[in-house]
Formats: C-alpha cells, structure tokens, sequence
C-alpha cells in the first residue's frame, strides 16, 4: 500500500510540475496585470545573509501549506511539498523555478501556474496524512543546486516522492525544479 501511495504521489508531483513548466511557457506576455506578479522575488538585501548550504540542513513541516521558507533546498521542498498536499497552488508555484528563472519572476506565469495545477492539487488532497511531521535532511548541494537523491525523510516514504526533483537557488532563496 505504501508504495501504491508513494508512486501515486511521486506521479501526481511530476505531472503538477510539468504542468507549470508548460503554464509558464504558455504564459501572456508582460501585458498581464501587474498583480499577478506580485510575488516576484524582492530586491532586498536580508536574502544575501542566507547560508551557502552544505547539504546538512533540516526541514519539517505538517501536511498542510505553512509559512514558506526558502532558506535551504530541504525547507524549500518541504515548504513546496507541504502546498502540494495542502491543495494550494499558488504557494505551489511560488516555490518553482523553471529554466533558472523563478515562476514568480516571469510575467503572467504564476498565475497561469496557479490555475493550472490547483484542480490537480485538489486530488491529492487526501494524500496529505501520509506526510504529517515531513523532515527532510541530507540534500546534495553543488554551488546554487541541489538534489535529493540521497535525503533521509520522515516519513520514510517521502524519499522515493522527493528523490527525482532537483533545487536550484536563486537570488538567495531556494526553489524546486524538476530532476
């Protein structure tokens, strides 16, 4: 049953990931109001303070969306995991980046991202409880990307679900992007 729900999981992320690659490439050009974009990474400096990573962080969340921290490539997906399960596809989105350019930074993309993805999301909904408590520790980290082939989850499902997504960092803040 455990990995019936793991492949399912794994599948429906991929899938939602690809689905944003796509909405971003389909995206309307910069005519798109400005408040789409609102989320668009801000120019502060407090983004330069964040650790380079050694790949040795920690990251925990509960099944359901949660602030956001970006500070490593483990909170990163942790945070975007955590908003995949809690059906929130904005957060989702905001979390991706796609030809190393975050979702958010490309004019009418996260909101084409958004509603994409969000009837998908409501799907997997359910799936939420098997994530409940997620840690994720031990991402590869090489200079601005990461992967997590090598994690160590609680719960222990949670690897084979991650393990095919890559991290990469930009402007300081970490996003997930596909393997």
């Amino acid at each position: 049953m455990k990995k019936l729900l793991t492949g399912a999981l794994a599948l429906a992320l991929s899938v939602s990931l690809a689905a944003c690659s796509k909405a971003v490439d389909q995206a309307a050009p910069p005519s798109t109001p400005a408040a789409s974009t609102s989320s668009a990474t801000t120019p502060s400096g407090t983004s330069s303070d964040t650790p380079t990573g050694t790949g040795t962080g920690t990251s925990t969340a509960g099944a359901t969306a949660g602030p956001v921290d970006q500070s490593t490539p483990e909170a990163a997906m942790t945070s975007w995991l955590g908003a995949m399960v809690a059906g929130d596809g904005n957060s989702v989105c905001a979390l991706m980046a796609t030809k190393g350019k975050a979702i958010s930074s490309i004019p009418g993309a996260a909101a084409t991202c958004g509603r994409t993805i969000t009837p998908m999301l409501d799907q997997i909904k359910d799936l939420g409880a098997a994530f409940k408590g997620l840690k994720i520790t031990g991402a590869t980290v090489n200079g601005d990307t990461a992967s997590f082939e090598s994690v160590t989850t609680e719960p222990a499902l949670a690897a084979d679900v991650v393990s095919s997504f890559k991290a990469v960092r930009i402007g300081g803040k970490w996003y997930v992007t596909q393997g």
